[in-house]
């Protein structure tokens, strides 16, 4: 018998609707930050506990919600924004739907205190669950403060899907950042655990606040970008070729302010760096594309991530155009010596000092194979990981273009990579080392300064413990800055700050992934592949008896910890065939 067919109850309606809205501590955040904006704010503070799951506050001094609309903020498509259906293709706001307020409220303990300019007073309103329980008379400044507790304590399926404290304050930073790249002109302030994480004051100049957030190592590595093609017009910062990253969490996309996730632009950035970037890395770029609202729909999904262009080819070509000049202009990129001249000062967090101010070191820097000025360093003549006498079950007949050994065995040639051979080797190694905690280290007589961009910062607090079981020690110096003291002792010369910011990468990506040991692994690899011997070098004899006498116990189908083989077999049928002799 078919079930009858009911109306939902209010509050199931009202929860399986905010549901779409309000996935995770982080979409809370997001919403009440753009309100804000949307208000006309020009100081947003936004402070949490727990990751946003005890408590989310977010305080500006916009213009504030008039004593009689309070109440009917919390009604489902209740807004200011929008009157007519018309005007959704006229959007100048970053809400317009009327449904963040109400979808925070039914799943959640809210308190709003609001005043506007004209009144002597505020207005609180208490609300549970979706219903207003009262609405009172308070003194309060100019603006608005939104206090959520408790978030989905009503719905606890919902509850069992959210992850780690510092996984949830990883997503509300980077909607916290995102927005800040994109509004220089207004403070902004993050405060976790009663503990103000990052402060960013307003400024004139978007490239003060790229600067500040980013970092001046990674800004120094960027160009400004610039193009106008009738009403459309893109502006913002990508990065020289000499620089790239391991993922795509260093490209920033806006369209008129609102960060969007866009597959097409995202492809047309990537084309624009095919032939300039290795590989599988990414460019850091932030754009901002300012278009006639007309020409774009973003009403596409609950989020507002997403947009639809009215013409998606002309974009595309846009943006790799636009990127391609850039990078194929030799005037247009900027000389590292230049970075900073005339960028102002970056705000001063925490009482450090501000990184505009930040002094050069008046000594060398032991920087081995960095991109800033080059040292001599002394290091002992390499020696290969592995025991030379050590016998090898094959004869060695000798190294072709110094990249591999080639080798004649009962199963025929045998050709080995040197590189991936000996990378596969120190992994095991370095596996064990780190499991026991004794990755071999060095300490280094004059420590390196490195500064991290806020990202970067955030991942090594929380996973310094993972960092520095890999033979880094790192103490912080100051806002953003911090020394390395010690290094991995690793057979190449290698860039320490480069390494780090690798693991850093790794960590940024593993970890949002939720994949555990994951990181490890990657960063054991990484470790792995910089130690290990390259191709183009030439080996001695014991070198390579060495070597393969090593890798005996393995069998051929052996790879390296990035998935290569190491080994490649010429069986005494093949060579038959090749030379068309019977067999």
């Amino acid at each position: 018998m078919p079930r009858k067919i009911q109306i939902l109850p209010e509050l199931v309606a009202q929860a399986i609707a905010a549901g779409e809205v309000i996935e995770r501590p982080a979409s809370v955040v997001k919403e009440l930050m753009e309100n804000a904006l949307d208000a006309g704010a020009s100081k947003i503070a936004v402070e949490l506990k727990a990751g946003g799951l005890q408590l989310i506050r977010v305080l500006d001094d916009g213009e504030g919600i008039d004593p009689e609309d309070v109440p009917v903020a919390l009604r489902r498509y209740a807004t200011s924004k929008i009157q007519r259906c018309e005007d959704l293709f006229a959007i100048h706001t970053l809400g317009f739907r009327g449904e963040a307020l109400p979808s925070i409220a039914a799943v959640s303990q809210m308190t709003i205190k609001t005043r506007v300019l004209r009144s002597v007073s505020g207005t609180q309103l208490l609300c549970e669950g979706g219903e207003i329980r009262s609405t009172t008379e308070v003194g309060c400044p100019i603006g608005t403060e939104v206090e959520v507790k408790n978030l989905f304590y009503n719905i606890p399926v919902k509850r069992k899907f959210v992850k780690s404290i510092q996984t949830e304050l990883r997503h509300s930073l980077n909607h916290f950042l995102r927005l800040s790249l994109a509004h220089p002109s207004v403070s902004f302030k993050f405060v976790h655990e009663g503990r103000i994480l990052y402060e960013y004051l307003k400024t004139d100049s978007p490239r003060v606040r790229v600067e500040a957030i980013l970092g001046r190592e990674i800004y120094g590595h960027l160009q400004p970008i610039e193009f106008e093609e009738g009403e459309t017009h893109l502006r913002g910062f990508a990065s020289l070729p000499s620089f790239s990253k391991g993922n795509g969490d260093g490209i920033y996309l806006y369209v008129n302010r609102r960060f969007i996730k866009d597959r097409m632009i995202y492809k047309a950035i990537l084309e624009a760096y095919r032939h300039v970037i290795p590989g599988g890395k990414f460019p850091v770029a932030i754009l901002f594309l300012t278009l006639p609202p007309s020409s774009i729909d973003v009403n596409v999904h609950p989020t507002k991530a997403e947009v639809k262009f009215k013409d998606p080819d002309r974009i595309f070509r846009m943006v790799q155009g636009a990127l391609s000049s850039a990078l194929a202009s030799p005037g247009s990129l900027k000389k590292q010596e230049d970075v900073g001249d005339g960028m102002g000062q970056p705000p001063s967090l925490n009482g450090f000092p501000s990184l505009g101010t930040t002094k050069p070191y008046p000594i060398p820097l032991p920087l081995v194979g960095g991109d800033r000025e080059a040292v001599t360093v002394v290091r002992e003549a390499w020696t290969p990981e592995w025991e030379v006498e050590r016998k090898t079950p094959f004869r060695i007949l000798g190294q072709v273009q110094a990249t591999y050994i080639l080798c004649e065995g009962t199963e025929g040639l045998i050709l080995i990579d040197q590189h991936a051979a000996h990378e596969r080797l120190l992994y095991e190694k370095y596996k064990k080392d780190q499991e026991i905690g004794s990755i071999p280290a060095e300490k280094l007589l004059i420590p390196i300064p490195m500064e991290l961009s806020t990202e970067e910062s955030f991942v090594l607090m929380s996973y310094l413990e993972e960092v520095e079981s890999m033979g880094f020690e790192i103490d912080a110096i100051g806002e953003r800055m911090v020394a390395i003291r010690t290094i991995p002792k690793l057979t190449e010369p290698f860039d320490p700050k480069g390494m780090v910011r690798e693991f850093l990468e790794e960590l940024s990506f593993v970890k949002r992934e939720g994949k555990g040991r994951e990181a490890i692994h990657r960063m054991l690899v990484s470790l792995a592949c910089h130690s290990a011997i390259r191709a183009n070098f030439v080996l001695r004899r014991e070198e390579m008896e060495g070597l393969v006498g090593a890798l005996h116990p393995f069998h051929h189908s052996l790879t390296c910890p990035h998935g290569r083989p190491v080994f490649f077999v010429i069986s005494p049928e093949e060579l038959a065939r090749q030379f068309k002799r019977k067999g």
